[in-house]
This record gives C-alpha cells, sequence and structure tokens, in this order.
C-alpha cells in the first residue's frame, strides 16, 4: 500500500476539523462576512462485466469512494464575494485486490470571484474555477469527464446578463487542459481530465414567453492537439433550441434539438499531409411528464421519452457522429457510460438512441423511488473493418435493454442517501452471446 504523505493527512485533519462546527455565518446584513460549509459523500460501488459485456473477462470491481469537500466564500460587500472550495476523493478497492490504496489528490474544486453589477448590464461576472450547468445539462453540464463524479468544475469566465425577471443571457468561455496545471495540487497525481485540451464559447439565452420556457444558444468547442499524442483537432459549432410548455394541466412536454456542424483535421506526417473531413451530426430529446394526483402508494410521475445522438453513415466521407459538448456526465444511466468506453470513451454518447418510460414514487417527504426502463439501439451499423467492429463484433443495430431502479432517502437535513440498481442485457449490436451485466451503488451524504 501507499504510504500517505504526512503534510496531506495534515491538511485533511485541519480541514475536517475546521468543518465538523456549525457553519460559520454572520448576520446576511453585515459585511465583510463569511460562510463555511463542508460534505462527505461515501459511496459503494460494484458491477460485473459493464465495460466488456463478458463474465469471461472476470472485469468485477467492488470499491468505496470517499469524498470531502470544504468551501468557504467570503463575502466583500452585497455585490463581491470570493469562493474558493477544496475537494479530495479516494477509492478502496476489495475487487480487484491487486489495486493498490491511494490517498489521491487535494485539489481546487472551486476558486472564483463573482461580482454583481446592477449598473450599464445588470448581471453578474464570475471568474475563475466555477461550475456551470445550463437547462438540463444535455449541452453543458460536465467540464471534464475523465475524473468521475469527484467534480464538474470549469475554468473559466462567465457573465449572466439578467435582462429582467424571466429572462436571461448567459455569455461564458472555459479552457479544460489534459490536466490540472493553473492551480497546485496536494499530493499530485496527474489525474487525467479529457482526452485532449478543450476550448468552449457560448451564448446561452433562457427565457418565458407566456407559457413556453425556451432555450435558445450558439456554442463552439475546440478540441486541440495533444502536445505528445494524437495530432487531431475539432473545431465544432453548435446551435440549439429547448422548448418546455405545459400542454394540460397535469401534463407537460420538454424538448431539446442540437445542430453541430464543423471540421475535423489530422495531421499526418510529410508524406501523408493533413487529412480534414467536414462534420455534420445532431443530437435531441424529448420527454412527456404527467403528474397523477394519485396518493403515495401509487406513482406521482409518469415519464415517456426519447433521445437521439447520431452516428456516422459508412458510406459518406462525413463525420456524422455526434461529438459531445460537456456532457459527458450520466444524465440517463450511471452503468451505460462504462459499456460505451469500448467505442469512444466513458460518457460519449454517439450513435445511439432510446424510448424509455419512468415512473416517479413518492411515498413521503423523505423516501422516493424512481423505475425506468430503456430501448437501446445504434443509429447506423458498423462497417466491415472498423475499430467499433473489432471491438464490438456485432452485425445489428439493437443495442439492448435497460432497466434502472432508485430509492433516494433523507433521513434529516443533513444526511441523504439513495440506492441504485441498473441491469442491461445487450442486443445484436454487440459480439454473439454477449453477457448481461448488474450495477449497484449505494450512497449516504452528510452536508453542512
Amino acid at each position: 500500500m501507499c504510504k500517505i504523505p504526512p503534510l496531506s493527512f495534515l491538511i485533511i485533519i485541519i480541514l475536517c476539523t475546521i468543518a465538523a462546527g456549525d457553519e460559520i455565518n454572520t448576520i446576511d446584513n453585515e459585511y465583510p462576512r463569511i460562510k463555511i460549509g463542508f460534505s462527505e459523500r461515501l459511496r459503494l460501488v460494484t458491477w460485473d462485466n459493464a465495460i466488456t459485456l463478458a463474465d469471461s473477462a472476470e472485469g468485477t470491481n467492488t470499491f468505496t469512494r470517499h469524498r470531502t469537500s470544504v468551501m468557504g466564500r467570503f463575502f466583500l460587500d452585497r455585490n463581491i464575494h470570493f469562493g474558493v472550495k477544496l475537494t479530495n476523493e479516494f477509492r478502496y478497492y476489495f475487487v480487484p485486490e491487486t489495486r493498490d490504496f491511494d490517498l489521491d489528490e487535494i485539489f481546487f474544486d472551486q476558486l472564483y470571484i463573482k461580482w454583481h453589477n446592477k449598473y450599464l448590464l445588470p448581471g453578474t461576472l464570475t471568474i475563475g474555477r466555477q461550475n456551470i450547468i445550463l437547462g438540463e445539462g444535455f449541452v453543458v453540464m460536465e467540464g471534464h469527464p475523465l475524473d468521475g463524479s469527484r467534480s464538474i468544475y470549469f475554468n473559466a469566465v462567465r457573465y449572466d446578463w439578467e435582462i429582467n425577471n424571466n429572462k436571461k443571457l448567459t455569455l461564458f468561455y472555459s479552457y479544460q487542459p489534459e490536466t490540472d496545471e493553473q492551480l497546485p495540487i496536494i499530493h499530485e497525481r496527474d489525474q487525467a481530465l479529457v482526452e485532449q485540451p478543450e476550448e468552449g464559447i457560448a451564448a446561452y439565452f433562457e427565457g418565458d414567453f407566456g407559457a413556453n420556457n425556451i432555450h435558445a444558444y450558439y456554442i463552439r468547442k475546440n478540441v486541440n492537439p495533444n502536445e505528445d499524442g494524437p495530432q487531431s483537432e475539432w473545431s465544432l459549432n453548435n446551435i440549439g433550441l429547448r422548448l418546455s410548455r405545459p400542454l394540460i394541466e397535469e401534463l407537460s412536454v420538454s424538448g431539446e434539438g442540437v445542430y453541430q456542424f464543423g471540421e475535423y483535421q489530422m495531421h499526418g506526417d510529410m508524406e501523408y499531409g493533413t487529412i480534414k473531413h467536414d462534420c455534420s451530426a445532431f443530437a435531441g430529446h424529448i420527454h412527456f411528464d404527467y403528474k397523477t394526483n394519485w396518493n403515495s402508494y401509487l406513482p406521482q410521475t409518469l415519464i415517456g421519452g426519447s433521445f437521439y445522438y447520431s452516428g456516422t453513415d459508412p458510406n459518406t466521407d462525413d463525420i456524422e457522429s455526434w461529438f459531445p459538448l460537456f456532457e459527458r456526465w450520466p444524465k440517463w444511466s450511471e452503468s451505460y457510460i462504462y459499456t460505451m468506453i469500448r467505442e469512444q470513451g466513458v460518457a460519449w454518447r454517439t450513435n445511439i438512441t432510446s424510448l424509455y418510460g419512468q415512473v416517479k414514487f413518492a411515498f413521503d417527504e423523505n423516501l422516493k423511488f424512481n423505475l425506468a426502463y430503456h430501448h437501446l439501439w445504434a443509429n447506423e451499423g458498423m462497417s466491415a473493418g472498423s475499430i467499433e467492429e473489432t471491438l464490438l463484433g456485432g452485425p445489428g443495430k439493437d443495442r439492448g435493454n435497460l432497466v434502472i431502479g432508485k430509492f433516494i432517502y433523507n433521513i434529516d437535513s443533513h444526511f441523504s442517501g439513495h440506492f441504485l440498481w441498473e441491469w442491461f442485457d445487450p442486443g445484436d449490436f454487440y459480439f454473439p452471446d454477449a453477457d448481461s451485466y448488474s450495477w449497484v451503488r449505494a450512497e449516504l451524504m452528510y452536508r453542512l
């Protein structure tokens, strides 16, 4: 086992000691003032062959994940405050037993200054490391997917222009390197964040127009070549629209579509030069939500929906596969994002469609249960000799069936958690006799 560096261990003890008491919070109308918060998340995760879909591969994983966060906010006055958040997440593996214990990194999860401007264009300017979640997280939610759920931050400059009470325009620029290069790290482990350096520029409008809630946006994403590694780059423009509205008192609909276009370049050697391909892709989703008003022993909400991410037609020279923006997080499934690793990468949703249904129970304020079913398929088959065909080996387009059950509970105002079970039965998109998998997670969260 790895030894924990004394300095890192001491800092964790200090942070947890500071945060163990009640939140430091001076009277709201007094300035300057300080708020300190603390959270501890414990997860037990176990799954079998979710990546390989082969029992013979002995791909079982069982481990705990421990995430500790301490956050402080300093309010200089009513319009300016500073935020800082330190986080550490480590894992302890029971299976496979060969995985050594490692404390992992203590890093800046957030570090920003926020200024509310009430003159000229009234709004809020945020500069630094921050979380950015827009809409349902369909295109903007996760800044760097390769470190899992330990953090979702963006290194960004953001301005939220408050046009009026129900209309807002968000502008931001973000830069994400392959590893954390901007801020100091304790016990650095060169945690991979993204496969290649990424830049994002966005203009995102949201507002109410009568009964319609409309989001309209433009996002530019640039993926730059690695210093050592793939010399590929992507320049992608994305135009999207989201609409949500009630149809009747109990029934509402929400839908979103994004058209993606741009260019892909692979820089080769002197003999082959640069290879270019045009990109044209589409992604969208729609769901209908019905509030039943039934008693607490029956479903409170019924949901039916679909999502779609285009794939590349093997008979064309263009790239029609959807290239993820900043949405590589488990929006629909915690487990299936790992099955995608063999195609492009973790949570890399492309060439996939789902038709799904979901029922939500609310037994009381502290206990809820959600049950969902997805039928998944590929929009395009695999071309002969492709990497996907070699790895996945299936002749068809049926990805399979996914069932998800989740209990959500609240113990009190500080403790909450959930129990999640997922089961996937693969179809003929995968190799013959591909095996099903089960995926289970139990979580306990403490927030102060």
